[in-house]
């Protein structure tokens, strides 16, 4: 399977276009995999944008769960958490620049859903995400 495969490119490529399928649960945990790859971090923001670029709460809630996770990372040197960051800001970047309409407030409209799930990881994640886009 691409997702598994030695090639970072491979995998990137993986987590864009297994992005469409983030609402079914296995899927879902290979994205999440795809989200902390530890082999490149290329793979995490081509997985992390293309789950953005879905705009729903599926691909939303896969990268407020890595948004946590990718914060324990650091304890251990894995920069994972800047990377979903710059993700992120990539992705509502042509909002702050007045190109897209709608975009930001999608997104805040997602996460404040989130952030009342009752799952603390995602919760959590959420809440982070909150605050990058109102950076």
């Amino acid at each position: 399977m691409a997702a598994n495969s030695p090639d970072w490119s491979t995998r990137a490529t993986a987590g864009g276009q297994l992005a469409a399928w983030a609402h079914q649960d296995a899927i879902a945990d290979i994205l999440q995999r795809l989200l902390l790859d530890r082999g490149d971090t290329a793979v995490v923001e081509a997985t992390c944008l293309a789950l953005l670029r879905r705009n729903d709460i599926h691909g939303t809630r896969l990268v407020a769960r890595a948004t946590t996770a990718a914060q324990d990372l650091m304890n251990i040197g894995l920069d994972h958490l800047y990377h979903l960051h710059d993700s992120v800001v990539n992705y509502l970047m042509p909002d702050w620049l007045g190109q897209v309409s709608g975009t930001v407030d999608d997104f805040l409209s997602l996460c404040d859903a989130l952030a009342q799930d009752p799952d603390t990881i995602t919760a959590t994640g959420a809440r982070e995400l909150i605050s990058w886009a109102r950076q």
